[in-house]
């Protein structure tokens, strides 16, 4: 005890340490004071390194590959008006020569092949060159033409050869000019986000008007030449830039790092909901240490509901710290992290208010020292006789007799009821006066039951109201407007803006689970037929011998077993607007049955508690949630579920 409470006062140094520390850091978001003024600077800090940090990591790389580009479109571009100048000087050469005749026309020809090759822009004029170079070479066969005409024509044809192949190289250096610029703005665009100097140069798009004269066109050509090679240089340039920008920028990255200091006051300023959450569960535990050891101690060992009560408590607290981690406890305040939190357990809860019900029942049943394997089944079939009731499809029987709203709904919800009664009764008769065991039983009207209610509707599409919701997922402020209307038909009730996320919760279904359970509660400790249960689970033999009628018992045991059964089926209905037979209330019993045992309640009958349960499913119920939240392999769902249920029947130390 000793050593316990001196743990017991370093926790509790460090607890309040942490809550202080949670509370200042709170405040710095709205206060000026120093460590506020210190802890904007380091966010501001923390944000240019993590720009320049980006920069440096897309910014560079993406200009050495622009420039990369820019290399491949000039060495075209120098390629292109190579090619264009040879064939420019042979024009110009052999419209120089005189020779005016068929073997003119035909490099004519040849030279319009070449450029279609090299110019896919030009097809258009190729084949009209083509056309004209026929037709002249038909007419200087087939006639005599004047040599003057002849030249005329040689002149005009070699004019346009020009023009086309000009504008093809000054379309080409062009392109060239403007990948090399996107890439000269992309080096220095890394210079500037940095602590570096820019010492590059701009490049100045070529500006060229068509020549007018052969000559000119052959002057021309040799500039675009001359230019693609000042082009050439500029690209290498402009890589070698790039490089040392990548390089200078990642060292100025690595030079500018958080200090100590600032690292300190973001965690703090940061996460200060997770500091002051540990702080108070710290401080918890350290005036549990210190305070009542002892009695705790003995709680542990001998109350199996309170080891059971502890373990969902440790279930909630790594709930709560895995719901934080997924928005890295980045909330706006501790209100905010409140209304998240809670509307967290409430979708806990309500998700599980099924399997909780049906937990319920399942407890009196495991006291008996019986199983029913057969409320998964019986779920879908009663949730089967309420769909069909409330059917208002073409098929549906009670709506085409006008037999519809309120009025359908209740008879749909005695129907149901009355089901899960019968059903649970049958089995009851079954196990008790057949004298077969309720494992074989159960087992049979888990197929029996199913199969039935998939026969049945095999052939119909049920469709279930929109009204009949209102039974599952009316809201809290839709129930209190209900509430206030039968008072005041006028009444109007709106939720404050700062708890309106209160308005919005649906609690019917929990509600219904909780008033179950108390319901449940004073049958197992208040009355006549409780302490049966019990004695019947602990010794059937001495029971009989007392004067109980154990069979009576047991049938109403699993009467009871099968209209909690409905009543989570027509609240399941409501909820879903209905269900789909062949797989509704599937695993239900593996589920119900896992709550009772890690609420605490032997498998040998006679010994279990309805709040141990209720811990049970929420023990069971943030499991599921936790494997969502944790992002666990749906192949590793089931074994992450085993071993928690392992290790929380574990932790409850019981007395043998």
């Amino acid at each position: 005890m000793k050593l316990s409470r001196i743990l017991g006062a370093v926790a509790l140094i460090v607890s309040i340490a942490l809550i202080a520390a949670g509370i200042v850091g709170n405040t710095f978001q709205t206060a000026d004071h120093a460590l506020a003024v210190r802890y904007k600077d380091a966010v501001s800090h923390e944000a240019s390194i993590q720009k320049h940090a980006d920069s440096a990591a897309k910014t560079a790389p993406s200009a050495v590959k622009k420039a990369e580009t820019a290399i491949k479109q000039t060495d075209a571009a120098i390629k292109e008006a190579t090619e264009t100048l040879k064939t420019v000087q042979a024009l110009y050469d052999g419209y120089q020569a005189g020779s005016i005749n068929d073997e003119v026309v035909d490099s004519l020809l040849n030279a319009a092949k070449g450029i279609s090759e090299d110019l896919s822009g030009l097809k258009a004029f190729e084949e009209a060159l083509l056309e004209n170079a026929e037709e002249y070479k038909a007419l200087l066969e087939s006639m005599e033409v004047e040599k003057d005409s002849v030249e005329d024509t040689a002149y005009l044809l070699v004019f346009q050869m020009m023009k086309s192949e000009f504008d093809a190289a000054v379309k080409s250096l062009n392109n060239a000019e403007s990948k090399l610029d996107t890439a000269f703005k992309g080096v220095k665009d890394v210079y500037a986000r940095s602590d570096i100097e820019w010492a590059g140069e701009t490049i100045q798009k070529s500006k060229h008007d068509t020549p007018e004269t052969l000559e000119a066109f052959l002057q021309a050509h040799k500039l675009i030449l001359d230019m693609t090679a000042s082009l050439k240089e500029k690209t290498d340039f402009i890589v070698n830039e790039a490089q040392l920008a990548l390089e200078a920028s990642a060292a100025v990255s690595k030079a500018d790092r958080l200090s100590n200091s600032e690292r300190i006051v973001l965690l703090i300023g940061k996460a200060h909901i997770f500091i002051t959450l540990t702080g108070v569960i710290l401080l918890a535990v350290a005036l549990i240490a210190i305070l009542i050891p002892g009695k705790f101690a003995y709680a542990w060992k001998h109350v199996p509901v309170f080891s059971t009560f502890i373990t969902a408590i440790v279930m909630i607290i790594i709930l709560t710290y895995a719901h934080g981690n997924t928005m890295n406890f980045a909330f706006e305040s501790y209100g905010d992290w409140a209304s998240k939190w809670l509307i967290n357990m409430v979708n806990v809860l309500r998700s599980n208010a099924s399997v909780g019900m049906v937990a319920l029942g399942m407890t009196f049943v495991i006291i008996t020292g019986g199983i029913d394997l057969a409320v998964g089944s019986t779920l879908a079939g009663i949730a089967t006789v309420v769909m069909v009731i409330l059917d208002v499809s073409q098929s549906g029987f009670f709506t085409a007799h006008g037999l519809t709203g309120w009025p359908n709904f209740l008879i749909a919800i005695g129907a149901g009821l009355l089901t899960g009664v019968i059903l649970g009764g049958l089995t009851g008769v079954g196990i008790t006066k057949g004298r077969v065991p309720p494992f074989i039983v159960t087992l049979g009207v888990m197929n029996i039951v199913r199969s039935v209610a998939q026969y049945f509707t095999k052939s119909t599409k049920i469709e279930v109201p929109k009204e009949f919701q209102v039974i599952s997922n009316a809201t809290l402020q839709e129930i209190i407007q209900a509430i206030a209307r039968i008072f005041d038909k006028d009444a109007v009730v709106v939720f404050p803006e700062s708890i309106k996320f209160l308005g919005d919760l649906m609690l019917l279904q929990i509600f219904y689970w909780i008033i179950l359970a108390v319901v449940m509660y004073i049958i197992s400790k208040h009355t006549a037929f409780g302490r049966h249960i019990y004695a019947v689970g602990s010794n059937e033999r001495t029971s009989r011998l007392s004067g109980i009628n154990v069979d009576r018992v047991k049938i109403k045991v699993y009467m009871l077993m099968g209209l909690i059964v409905a009543i989570a089926a027509i609240t399941q209905v409501a909820r879903l607007r209905g269900v789909d037979v062949a797989s509704a209330g599937s695993g239900l019993e593996m589920s119900a049955i896992a709550a009772v045992v890690v609420g605490g309640t032997s498998m040998a009958g006679g010994r279990g508690s309805i709040i141990g349960t209720l811990l049970g499913v929420l023990i069971i119920g943030i499991m599921d949630t936790l494997v969502i939240l944790l992002h666990i392999d749906a192949f590793l769902s089931n074994a992450f579920i085993g071993a928690i249920i392992i290790f929380a029947v574990l932790m409850q130390r019981k007395d043998k």
